[in-house]
């Protein structure tokens, strides 16, 4: 009983000097990044400050704005009391969210030959983001070929592109294709409970075969008609409660392929 003790105190006492060395290094990455980039004197970065700082990080290389804007919301979104504007140009980073904004930014490069490999084959007309028409050919290869329905291309656009461009910019492909898989694995789920819910009707069933075939036809005739109402209902009835879309008809979604996958083809 001691040992156990001293163990949990030793892991609590480890802990708590993870918390403190990481609470210092964010202590001096403030320090060092108001001191360079903060020329207003804020406490805070603008939005030209902030892309200063970022082009310091990957050694003279300028990012977008597109780029900037989203590391921008990434590190403000979501902060309670604080007044996002409509132009993130506009906006500043506290110091206190100087990390949040390093973390977005590096986890974005580790990607972006990926991503660009993506915006190689479907930005064909090489604007630098994917309109909704571009983004629902991403959709349609991430789902072997069979294209998505319309309220799911809307619903992956309107949650992923979180600057409000109204496209998806390179820095919102990952978002939006971690939106597609979401939603193809609440179809899967959707499905596995009917098909439990199917055979524990004809295990109940029990009786002569002629019985069995009676209740798989019953069956049969729930689900054309739960079919129907889904098609005749359209546009919001089309989305379940948590306002994900439901899946218009069985053999829409095909095997999920890997979004690395879809870069190569």
């Amino acid at each position: 009983m001691a040992t156990a003790v001293i163990f949990a105190k030793e892991r609590e006492c480890a802990r708590r000097k993870e918390l403190y060395l990481r609470q210092k290094d964010h202590e001096r990455l403030v320090a060092d990044v108001l001191k360079s980039y903060d020329k207003g004197h804020t406490g805070s970065l603008s939005f030209d400050e902030l892309k200063a700082w970022l082009t310091s990080i990957e050694q003279g290389v300028t990012p977008s704005e597109s780029e900037c804007k989203w590391v921008m919301r990434m590190a403000i979104d979501r902060t309670p009391g604080l007044d996002m504007p409509n132009d993130l140009m506009e906006a500043f980073v506290p110091a206190k969210y100087f990390g949040r904004a390093a973390e977005s930014w590096l986890a974005y490069k580790e990607t972006q030959g990926e991503i660009n490999a993506v915006f190689k084959k479907f930005d064909t007309d090489d604007s630098g983001w994917l309109d909704r028409d571009q983004l629902k050919q991403v959709l349609t290869t991430l789902n072997a070929g069979g294209a998505p329905a319309e309220q799911e291309v809307d619903y992956v656009l309107k949650r992923a592109d979180v600057i409000g461009s109204g496209n998806i910019t390179k820095p919102e492909l990952a978002m939006a294709i971690s939106l597609w898989y979401t939603l193809e694995e609440k179809h899967e789920k959707s499905r596995s409970s009917f098909a439990g819910a199917h055979a524990i009707a004809a295990a109940a069933s029990g009786g002569s075969d002629h019985h069995k075939k009676g209740s798989h036809k019953k069956m049969e005739a729930h689900l054309e008609g739960e079919e129907g109402k889904e098609q005749a209902a359209g546009g919001e009835a089309g989305k379940d409660a948590e306002g994900v879309p439901s899946k218009p008809q069985e053999g829409q979604t095909g095997d999920k392929v890997a979004a690395k996958g879809a870069c190569g083809e």
